[in-house]
């Protein structure tokens, strides 16, 4: 919305007062806040722009001067910096900002002019100088606050220059801080959504096999995944302008590198692609590398509708892909063995709905209550229609099928039919339904716009899905299962999650929906009408980190080895080909002999399988980058080859290679977020407490009195947390700090959430894998710990031996739960 400008006319060949002969020449632009001109000394033959601003719409005080004064701060070729500025608020109501004159257009007109001259190396070149300039801004502790394509020039190459190209300039840093009513925005998130605008202007099928290889890396990578990540525990490279230009400049030579192997083969070593946002679009990668001894996989097929939580790299996207019935095709099986099963996956990652709807929030008026809605059911059935497309390629359906069926389709979703020969076909609606996708956001970024058209509603997908199992024989009782990866806030926030669960939460025979959400406070089981959904009514939940915590130990092992296995075969003439010859199989020791050890201060040393299995939490690329680290620790592949004996990396460096990896989770947590800090410190005060357990205190109830093994935190009443210990509890969680298990019990019989230590970082704190004991806490103690760690770590840090009945209140806790016990009712020693 423009603020009170003043007519460009007054501007227009007029003197600058205080700057020499220059006057203004040229109208350049508008924005909401002030107007630019070009303007031009006939002494200096030189042009610079100005900034014309009305005092009405500057902030307070003179804070209006951070916008220049952090342009100037900085150093990076690609930012437009201020020369000067004339106070004018006395006479005219203005402030005036002089500026280099940058001879380009703004990256927004280029895109709408000059398409076509978007390229991947144009692309490349543009995310190298964004990265190289966010570089210094981070050193700096700068942001820009208003990064966004009107604030990005594109220059024009020189004719006087050899090999010119475009160039790219930076200007109006921090808006927020200019005016008086904008807020800062995400650097790294407005560069990915630049990078989605950018990327979009490419026609994939029309470029080179090494550009697809570029694109694919900028699209599946840098886009969906290492721009908008905030949490270095999952993503090193989240939020790192370093690490993220090493990766940029990789992309070349890791090309070259792939044209020596079979797509098969495409690992340049075994612990690549640790996520399958980076596999992107290599269909029989993704195939090679999936185990379909995944544990929870039988919950996932199940009819129901899912949501599905766990840590991060616990391999729910992964799952989701490889069950899709594109990703099926992909894997050189036939259309008829793929319908054999007793659904249709269709995958869907929410990044698609995340870019479309940024911070969404539920609009005031009730004729836009739907959009997001409607384009949902909309991307939905483009996907399902994708599928339907390829089974009439493949003879499944007939085209007079096809026909009578589209037919039906144009009517029920009120959609005008074309009148043309190939209207009557899935090609066609798809192509109108992406045209409904593109409307739909079209109307909910211009809120001032009435809509007239009726939109889809929850039921919309339903019915169609009801339509085709019932029209489609070779569709009859199978329904779709619908894949909803990423469905986690802060990004698909809590309102347009409410939104949405109109249609995730509906219950019905032909379709149903998984959702794949960051953690169990990323999700909001309610919706916009004010109904809340009941686990085990409107869904169901697979949390994969208590899925392995409870897992039995041979099945985790299988799956472990079969991941390993796989990714060792990915490498021609890898030097081991199972997780045995490279770690061995550890040694036959009881968790309460290694609670004796670590009480009587003997060197605990964690190695082997056995440990492998023990530290997996669902979060199978920890795992896989703890044995990229011990590689690398030994010297590298060759020197791998170069050692004779098994296993091929000695106890001694995989302790310390473990221990090694959990510090270093702990260093990214705390550099995670504002809370990263204070989690860092909950978790090492909680460690601290229950190491002095092990030492001082026994576990009662049990013979032999073995020490007192605690990974786990049970709170004897359900505590309510608001505010500041809300906010740092569900950090907690959604980090997976801890695993969080609901079965746990008060003391009156409520239903008080069990905190199980992410498995990994317990040697860390040298405690064992005991599931037998608990840190017993009142409520607050607990919050104690969530708000002041180090108090409660002075408080409850045992510093001798204590008395059995050093906590009178454990017996009761015995008698009302299972805590003593593992999860089939049998001791966990």
């Amino acid at each position: 919305m423009l603020k009170g400008l003043p007519p460009v006319e007054d501007f227009i060949n007029t003197p600058i007062d205080g700057d020499g002969d220059f006057r203004f020449v040229e109208y350049l632009g508008r924005g909401c806040y002030a107007l630019v001109f070009r303007g031009y000394s006939e002494t200096l033959k030189q042009s610079a722009a100005y900034k014309v601003i009305p005092s009405a719409n500057l902030a307070p005080g003179e804070s209006w001067m951070i916008e220049p004064q952090k342009a100037n701060l900085l150093q990076h070729p690609s930012v437009v910096h201020c020369r000067t500025y004339f106070d004018w608020r006395a006479s005219k109501g203005l402030v005036v900002l002089k500026y280099d004159f940058v001879e380009g257009v703004s990256l927004c007109d280029f895109l709408k002019k000059n398409k076509e001259q978007v390229t991947v190396p144009f692309v490349k070149s543009f995310l190298h100088t964004m990265l190289n300039l966010f570089y210094e801004l981070q050193l700096r502790g700068i942001e820009h606050g208003d990064f966004h394509t009107r604030n990005i020039l594109v220059t024009k190459p020189s004719p006087f220059q050899r090999n010119s190209v475009e160039e790219f300039r930076v200007t109006d840093f921090g808006i927020g801080g200019l005016t008086s009513d904008a807020k800062l925005t995400d650097d790294f998130e407005q560069l990915a959504r630049v990078l989605t605008d950018l990327l979009k202007c490419i026609d994939y099928q029309k470029i080179s096999q090494e550009d697809k290889y570029v694109f694919n890396i900028l699209n599946d990578h840098f886009r969906a995944k290492h721009l908008i990540e905030k949490d270095r525990t999952r993503d090193p490279m989240a939020r790192n302008p370093d690490k993220l230009l090493e990766r940029l400049e990789q992309i070349e030579t890791d090309y070259e590198n792939t044209q020596s192997k079979s797509e098969r083969t495409s690992l340049l070593t075994p612990f690549d692609y640790l996520s399958c946002e980076q596999i992107g679009q290599q269909h029989s990668l993704l195939h090679a590398l999936y185990s379909n001894k995944f544990l929870g996989i039988t919950e996932i097929e199940g009819a129901n509708n899912l949501v599905v939580t766990g840590p991060r790299g616990c391999g729910k996207s992964t799952v989701f892909r490889s069950l899709s019935f594109n990703q099926q095709l992909q894997n050189e099986t036939s259309i008829t063995s793929d319908l054999s099963r007793g659904y249709i996956g269709i995958y869907y990652h929410c990044n698609d709905l995340y870019f479309k709807f940024p911070r969404y929030v539920t609009p005031q008026r009730v004729d836009a209550l739907d959009l997001p809605l409607h384009y949902l059911v909309a991307r939905l059935l483009v996907e399902i229609l994708d599928v339907l497309h390829k089974l009439v390629s493949s003879g499944v359906i007939s085209p007079l099928k096809e026909a009578s069926v589209s037919r039906a389709l144009w009517e029920k979703l009120n959609l005008k039919r074309p009148s043309l020969p190939s209207a009557d076909s899935f090609e066609a609606l798809i192509a109108e339904l992406t045209g409904q996708c593109q409307w739909a956001v079209l109307k909910h970024r211009c809120p001032d716009q009435l809509i007239k058209r009726l939109l889809y509603g929850p039921d919309s997908l339903l019915l169609i899905c009801e339509l085709l199992q019932k029209e489609i024989q070779p569709l009859a009782n199978k329904p779709f299962y619908c894949f909803i990866d990423d469905y986690s806030m802060p990004h698909i926030t809590e309102s347009l999650q409410q939104n949405l669960n109109r249609l995730l939460m509906q219950r019905n025979e032909f379709c149903f929906f998984k959702m794949a959400t960051e953690s169990p406070v990323s999700y909001a089981a309610s919706d916009i009408d004010g109904k809340s959904y009941v686990e085990g009514r409107e869904f169901e939940v697979l949390n994969l980190g208590l899925t392995y915590l409870r897992g039995e130990e041979s099945l985790k092992l299988e799956f472990l080895d079969d991941v390993f296995i796989k990714r060792f075969n990915a490498v021609p003439d890898y030097p081991v080909s199972n997780l045995s010859e490279l770690i061995g199989d550890g040694e036959s020791i009881s968790e309460n002999a290694k609670a004796n050890k670590i009480a009587e201060g003997e060197k605990t040393v964690w190695w082997g399988r056995p440990t492998f299995s023990s530290m997996c939490s669902g979060d199978i690329h920890q795992l896989i980058t703890l044995a990229r680290k011990m590689v690398s620790d030994v010297g590298g592949t060759d020197a791998l080859k170069e050692i004779g004996t098994t296993p091929k990396i000695q106890p001694s460096l995989q302790n310390k290679a473990i221990r090694t990896h959990a510090g270093d989770f702990l260093k990214s947590l705390a550099d995670s977020g504002q809370n990263g800090e204070h989690l860092r410190q909950i978790v090492t005060s909680f460690g601290n407490v229950a190491n002095s357990y092990i030492k001082f205190k026994r576990s009662k109830n049990e013979n032999g009195r073995p020490r007192h093994q605690a990974s786990r935190i049970e709170v004897r009443e359900a505590p309510v947390f608001q505010g500041r210990a809300k906010e740092i509890y569900d950090d907690l969680i959604r980090y997976s700090v801890f695993i969080q298990d609901p079965r746990g019990k008060s003391f009156t019989g409520q239903i008080v959430p069990r905190l199980y230590l992410r498995r990994f970082l317990i040697p860390h704190f040298n405690l064992t894998f005991s599931r037998r004991d608990s840190l017993l806490l009142g409520v607050d103690d607990f919050r104690e710990l969530i708000l002041n760690p180090r108090a409660f770590e002075d408080r409850k840090t045992l510093k001798r031996e204590v008395a059995d009945d050093f906590d009178e209140m454990e017996d009761a806790q015995h008698a009302l739960d299972f805590s003593s016990q593992k999860d089939d009712g049998h001791d966990a020693n």
